[in-house]
Protein backbone atom coordinates (compact mmCIF):
# COMPACT_ATOMS: atom_id res chain seq x y z
CA UNK A 1 0.00 0.00 0.00
CA UNK A 2 1.67 3.03 -0.92
CA UNK A 3 1.82 5.96 1.75
CA UNK A 4 -1.16 8.31 -0.09
CA UNK A 5 -3.08 5.14 0.02
CA UNK A 6 -2.33 4.54 3.08
CA UNK A 7 -3.35 8.39 4.32
CA UNK A 8 -6.66 8.04 2.31
CA UNK A 9 -7.94 4.73 4.21
CA UNK A 10 -7.13 6.46 7.45
CA UNK A 11 -9.43 9.09 6.42
CA UNK A 12 -11.97 7.11 5.44
CA UNK A 13 -11.96 4.96 8.98
CA UNK A 14 -11.86 8.28 10.72
CA UNK A 15 -15.07 9.45 8.85
CA UNK A 16 -16.82 6.30 9.31
CA UNK A 17 -16.09 6.40 12.94
CA UNK A 18 -17.15 9.89 13.09
CA UNK A 19 -20.48 8.87 11.58
CA UNK A 20 -21.02 5.90 13.64
CA UNK A 21 -20.13 8.09 16.90
CA UNK A 22 -22.59 10.88 15.76
CA UNK A 23 -25.75 8.82 15.72
CA UNK A 24 -25.07 7.65 19.01
CA UNK A 25 -24.21 11.46 20.54
CA UNK A 26 -27.13 13.01 19.02
CA UNK A 27 -26.71 16.12 21.67
CA UNK A 28 -22.64 17.10 20.23
CA UNK A 29 -21.89 20.26 19.10
CA UNK A 30 -18.79 19.33 17.23
CA UNK A 31 -16.72 15.78 16.87
CA UNK A 32 -13.26 14.56 16.29
CA UNK A 33 -12.70 10.69 15.74
CA UNK A 34 -9.27 9.98 15.12
CA UNK A 35 -8.34 5.94 14.52
CA UNK A 36 -5.09 4.16 14.31
CA UNK A 37 -5.47 1.02 12.35
CA UNK A 38 -5.55 0.23 8.73
CA UNK A 39 -8.36 -1.33 7.08
CA UNK A 40 -6.75 -5.13 7.26
CA UNK A 41 -7.00 -5.21 10.50
CA UNK A 42 -10.50 -2.63 10.55
CA UNK A 43 -11.83 -5.93 8.60
CA UNK A 44 -11.40 -8.15 11.76
CA UNK A 45 -13.00 -5.10 13.50
CA UNK A 46 -9.37 -4.49 15.05
CA UNK A 47 -8.32 -0.81 15.95
CA UNK A 48 -4.86 0.27 17.59
CA UNK A 49 -6.38 3.01 19.44
CA UNK A 50 -9.41 5.62 19.62
CA UNK A 51 -8.93 9.32 20.37
CA UNK A 52 -12.46 11.21 20.27
CA UNK A 53 -12.94 15.28 21.24
CA UNK A 54 -16.29 16.24 21.88
CA UNK A 55 -17.56 20.07 21.87
CA UNK A 56 -20.34 20.79 23.91
CA UNK A 57 -22.13 17.63 24.81
CA UNK A 58 -24.69 17.06 27.16
CA UNK A 59 -24.31 14.24 29.13
CA UNK A 60 -27.20 14.57 31.84
CA UNK A 61 -30.11 16.32 31.39
CA UNK A 62 -30.13 19.73 30.78
CA UNK A 63 -25.89 19.70 31.72
CA UNK A 64 -23.43 20.29 29.02
CA UNK A 65 -19.53 19.89 29.61
CA UNK A 66 -17.37 22.05 27.15
CA UNK A 67 -15.23 19.70 26.09
CA UNK A 68 -14.83 15.75 26.57
CA UNK A 69 -11.76 13.80 24.83
CA UNK A 70 -11.75 9.90 25.40
CA UNK A 71 -8.33 8.13 24.60
CA UNK A 72 -8.49 4.19 24.19
CA UNK A 73 -6.48 2.14 24.07
CA UNK A 74 -6.22 -0.92 21.49
CA UNK A 75 -10.18 -2.40 21.42
CA UNK A 76 -11.84 -4.78 18.81
CA UNK A 77 -15.27 -3.55 17.78
CA UNK A 78 -17.95 -5.38 15.93
CA UNK A 79 -17.23 -4.24 12.22
CA UNK A 80 -20.66 -4.74 10.52
CA UNK A 81 -22.26 -2.20 13.38
CA UNK A 82 -20.19 0.31 12.71
CA UNK A 83 -20.90 -0.12 9.27
CA UNK A 84 -25.23 0.37 10.29
CA UNK A 85 -23.88 3.51 12.55
CA UNK A 86 -22.78 1.81 15.81
CA UNK A 87 -19.80 1.29 17.35
CA UNK A 88 -20.03 -1.92 20.02
CA UNK A 89 -17.32 -3.13 21.67
CA UNK A 90 -16.30 -6.77 21.17
CA UNK A 91 -14.75 -6.37 24.74
CA UNK A 92 -14.41 -3.84 27.22
CA UNK A 93 -11.42 -1.66 27.26
CA UNK A 94 -9.46 0.79 29.05
CA UNK A 95 -8.58 4.65 28.33
CA UNK A 96 -8.37 8.18 30.08
CA UNK A 97 -11.32 10.20 30.10
CA UNK A 98 -10.44 14.80 30.23
CA UNK A 99 -14.04 16.66 30.64
CA UNK A 100 -14.20 20.42 30.95
CA UNK A 101 -16.98 22.02 32.16
CA UNK A 102 -17.52 26.28 32.46
CA UNK A 103 -18.89 27.97 34.87
CA UNK A 104 -21.26 29.24 32.12
CA UNK A 105 -22.82 25.71 31.58
CA UNK A 106 -22.84 24.83 35.17
CA UNK A 107 -24.97 27.84 36.30
CA UNK A 108 -27.38 27.12 33.28
CA UNK A 109 -27.96 23.67 34.31
CA UNK A 110 -28.44 25.07 38.04
CA UNK A 111 -31.41 27.33 36.49
CA UNK A 112 -32.98 24.67 34.87
CA UNK A 113 -36.36 23.98 35.70
CA UNK A 114 -35.96 19.83 36.66
CA UNK A 115 -33.25 20.98 38.89
CA UNK A 116 -34.61 23.44 40.68
CA UNK A 117 -37.65 21.37 41.33
CA UNK A 118 -35.77 19.02 42.12
CA UNK A 119 -33.92 20.95 44.86
CA UNK A 120 -37.47 23.02 46.19
CA UNK A 121 -39.03 19.24 46.83
CA UNK A 122 -40.74 19.57 50.93
CA UNK A 123 -39.19 22.98 51.37
CA UNK A 124 -40.74 26.08 52.19
CA UNK A 125 -38.21 28.23 50.73
CA UNK A 126 -36.88 28.06 47.17
CA UNK A 127 -34.09 29.11 45.06
CA UNK A 128 -35.48 31.36 42.30
CA UNK A 129 -32.12 31.86 41.19
CA UNK A 130 -28.18 30.78 41.04
CA UNK A 131 -25.03 32.13 39.67
CA UNK A 132 -21.86 29.92 39.92
CA UNK A 133 -18.55 31.03 39.38
CA UNK A 134 -15.27 29.20 39.61
CA UNK A 135 -12.14 30.66 41.31
CA UNK A 136 -8.76 30.49 40.30
CA UNK A 137 -7.75 29.48 44.42
CA UNK A 138 -10.41 26.54 43.44
CA UNK A 139 -13.34 27.65 44.75
CA UNK A 140 -16.99 27.61 43.47
CA UNK A 141 -19.05 30.73 44.74
CA UNK A 142 -22.65 30.50 44.58
CA UNK A 143 -24.97 33.82 44.35
CA UNK A 144 -28.35 32.69 44.89
CA UNK A 145 -31.79 34.51 45.22
CA UNK A 146 -33.96 32.55 47.81
CA UNK A 147 -37.85 33.44 48.38
CA UNK A 148 -39.65 32.50 51.11
CA UNK A 149 -43.62 31.19 51.59
CA UNK A 150 -45.09 34.65 50.58
CA UNK A 151 -42.74 36.06 47.84
CA UNK A 152 -40.17 38.23 49.82
CA UNK A 153 -36.92 37.76 48.28
CA UNK A 154 -33.25 38.13 49.38
CA UNK A 155 -29.74 37.52 47.74
CA UNK A 156 -27.15 35.29 49.45
CA UNK A 157 -23.77 34.34 48.70
CA UNK A 158 -21.58 31.55 50.13
CA UNK A 159 -18.68 29.79 48.81
CA UNK A 160 -17.93 25.73 48.46
CA UNK A 161 -14.50 23.80 48.14
CA UNK A 162 -14.54 20.51 45.93
CA UNK A 163 -12.00 18.34 46.70
CA UNK A 164 -11.24 14.58 45.24
CA UNK A 165 -12.07 11.67 47.55
CA UNK A 166 -9.11 9.41 47.77
CA UNK A 167 -11.04 6.52 46.14
CA UNK A 168 -11.17 8.58 43.31
CA UNK A 169 -14.97 7.89 42.90
CA UNK A 170 -16.66 10.93 44.09
CA UNK A 171 -16.09 15.16 43.88
CA UNK A 172 -17.21 16.12 47.39
CA UNK A 173 -17.84 20.01 48.25
CA UNK A 174 -16.66 21.04 51.47
CA UNK A 175 -15.34 24.47 53.71
CA UNK A 176 -18.90 25.79 53.58
CA UNK A 177 -18.40 29.81 54.29
CA UNK A 178 -21.37 32.59 53.93
CA UNK A 179 -20.59 35.70 52.49
CA UNK A 180 -23.77 37.75 51.98
CA UNK A 181 -27.00 37.83 53.74
CA UNK A 182 -28.52 35.56 56.42
CA UNK A 183 -28.01 32.01 55.82
CA UNK A 184 -30.37 30.06 54.01
CA UNK A 185 -32.12 26.89 55.39
CA UNK A 186 -29.01 24.16 56.24
CA UNK A 187 -31.38 21.13 54.51
CA UNK A 188 -32.04 23.79 51.15
CA UNK A 189 -27.62 24.01 50.94
CA UNK A 190 -26.94 20.11 51.89
CA UNK A 191 -29.62 19.67 48.58
CA UNK A 192 -27.55 21.48 46.19
CA UNK A 193 -23.92 20.74 47.41
CA UNK A 194 -25.21 17.14 47.50
CA UNK A 195 -26.39 17.79 43.58
CA UNK A 196 -23.61 19.25 42.67
CA UNK A 197 -21.62 16.75 43.80
CA UNK A 198 -23.22 13.90 41.93
CA UNK A 199 -22.82 16.78 39.20
CA UNK A 200 -19.25 16.39 39.24
CA UNK A 201 -18.31 12.64 40.42
CA UNK A 202 -20.13 11.87 36.54
CA UNK A 203 -21.72 9.06 37.88
CA UNK A 204 -24.04 9.17 34.71
CA UNK A 205 -21.14 7.63 32.51
CA UNK A 206 -21.75 4.65 35.03
CA UNK A 207 -25.25 4.46 33.78
CA UNK A 208 -24.13 4.48 30.25
CA UNK A 209 -21.55 1.68 30.56
CA UNK A 210 -18.00 3.52 31.26
CA UNK A 211 -16.76 3.07 35.16
CA UNK A 212 -14.44 5.76 36.34
CA UNK A 213 -11.74 6.45 38.72
CA UNK A 214 -11.30 10.39 38.65
CA UNK A 215 -7.14 11.31 38.92
CA UNK A 216 -7.70 15.01 39.04
CA UNK A 217 -9.64 17.76 39.94
CA UNK A 218 -8.30 21.25 38.63
CA UNK A 219 -10.21 24.54 39.15
CA UNK A 220 -9.17 27.74 36.78
CA UNK A 221 -10.84 30.74 36.91
CA UNK A 222 -14.12 30.29 34.62
CA UNK A 223 -13.90 26.44 34.16
CA UNK A 224 -13.28 22.94 35.75
CA UNK A 225 -10.97 20.17 34.73
CA UNK A 226 -11.82 16.31 35.68
CA UNK A 227 -9.40 13.82 34.49
CA UNK A 228 -10.07 10.06 34.90
CA UNK A 229 -8.94 6.51 34.38
CA UNK A 230 -12.01 4.74 32.07
CA UNK A 231 -13.18 0.71 32.24
CA UNK A 232 -15.42 0.81 29.20
CA UNK A 233 -18.03 -1.67 28.35
CA UNK A 234 -20.06 0.63 25.69
CA UNK A 235 -19.71 4.18 24.10
CA UNK A 236 -21.84 6.92 26.08
CA UNK A 237 -24.65 8.30 23.60
CA UNK A 238 -27.00 11.57 24.26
Amino acid sequence: MTQDQSKFGEQAINKIAEIALASQLEEAKQLEVRVKTDLSKLARGEIDSIAINIYSLLIEQEFYVEELNLQIGRVTVKPFSAVLGKIKLVHPSQGTLRLLISEGNLTRFLNSQPFLESLHQQQSIRIEEIKCSLLADSRIVFNTVIADEVANTKAIAFTADPYLEANGQEVALRNLRYLEGKEPPPELVKALLTRISELLSLRNFARQGMSLQIQQLDVVTGSLTLQAAAYIEQFPSS
